[in-house]
């Protein structure tokens, strides 16, 4: 297996000739298939991530009788092999834009976990605070997505890699597109989150500057990503119906 195994398969530039359609019969009697996390873990990528980039035509895939995505382990080898688990010569929009290196804030990191149920308050009320509806209940579903969104944040601002929680962001964009859904939504929640994490590590890193501007930065990224994300959803869709 290549080194560059793990690259996020947001760095690919170009369409990847897909193999759906394949009949069923082939389906069944074919090479090994693998589901979606068996190869998310072979590509080292999250399964939302390789779903996205699945349903954009990037990774060859094919269908089973009923419907589920399945990828051949053979197809996946030579795909790694033709990319040689690099990046494109070509740097693709995401990585330019939104690189995912950062420099590492533990103390950050550990106000984000901390105050992980402060920070669902206030972002419910900037949420609220931006959308015409005014209150607004706050869903159970929209805060298990946030806390998972801040648990990523935190690791990601710990670790000073961002690659897991811009792919989770990129994914949440890309499903509002394909789905038709308003874009006003995905990239709301983002600023929402981004003002409710300014209040209350502000405070908390005070007479620290620097770890400051690194989580501004992050949040910024974060937001891009979401936009980028439903942008490419959007794409896909239009591309489906136009076919």
């Amino acid at each position: 297996m290549h080194s560059g195994a793990k690259s996020d398969l947001s760095n690919l530039t170009g369409r990847e000739a897909g193999t759906t359609g394949t009949p069923s019969s082939a389906v069944l009697s074919g090479p090994e298939l693998l589901s979606v996390s068996a190869a998310a873990r072979m590509l080292g990528v999250s399964p939302s991530s390789l779903r996205a980039w699945a349903a954009a035509g990037r990774v060859p895939h094919v269908r089973t009788p009923g419907g589920h995505r399945r990828f051949q382990r053979d197809e996946l080898v030579r795909w790694l092999a033709d990319h040689g688990g690099e990046p494109a010569a070509q740097p693709a929009r995401a990585p330019e834009l939104v690189p995912s290196r950062i420099d590492a804030v533990p103390d950050a990191a550990t106000g984000l976990r901390s105050h992980r149920d402060a920070l669902l308050a206030v972002f419910e009320e900037e949420l609220a605070r931006t959308r015409s509806t005014g209150t607004m209940r706050a869903s159970a579903a929209r805060q298990a997505r946030v806390g998972a969104t801040i648990d990523a944040l935190a690791e990601g601002i710990r670790r000073g890699d961002l690659a897991v929680c811009l792919r989770e962001a990129e994914w949440e964009g890309f499903r509002h597109g394909a789905a038709g859904s308003s874009g006003d939504a995905p990239v709301t929640e983002a600023l929402a989150l981004r003002r409710a994490v300014d209040r209350v590590l502000e405070p908390l890193l005070e007479g620290a500057p620097d770890g400051q501007r690194v989580v501004e930065r992050a949040m910024d990224r974060l937001a891009v990503r979401v936009a980028a994300g439903y942008a490419e959803g959007v794409r896909v869709r239009l591309r489906a119906t136009s076919e």
